[in-house]
């Protein structure tokens, strides 16, 4: 029998896919809705802003209790390589967003990897 977590796992991959298809098909044909880059760009940079503050939490927390034991490195790891990518791309293409983003998202990675790496079990 299937696990109940790898079906719960199918349903929000699903809701995700589905949902973007659906929001994507509706906007598809609106060109404000593509013209719109300065409006997007902003938009971005507060997203990456939250993102941020979600590894300077983590890492704080970490921090405070002095334990990394349950928190994987994996994740920060991954976000920060994908992240110096979209770094790398937002100087090529001028994306002032994708630049500024980077650096803020990983410097709360970096805050978090080094708390992980700090509060390890020895």
């Amino acid at each position: 029998m299937v696990k109940k977590i790898y079906i719960e796992i199918l349903v929000a991959m699903m809701f995700v896919f589905a949902g973007t298809y659906f929001v994507y098909g509706r906007l598809s044909p609106v060109s404000e809705f593509w013209g719109a880059q300065t409006f997007w760009s902003a938009l971005l940079i507060i997203c990456w802003v939250a993102v941020a503050l979600g590894y300077y939490h983590q890492g704080w927390k970490i921090h405070k209790r002095r334990d990394s034991d349950e928190v994987s490195l994996f994740l920060p790891c991954t976000v920060f390589v994908v992240q110096c990518v979209l770094f790398v791309k937002g100087i090529y293409y001028d994306d002032w967003s994708l630049v500024f983003g980077a650096l803020l998202v990983n410097s709360g990675v970096v805050f978090d990897i080094y708390q992980i790496l700090k509060n390890r079990p020895k």
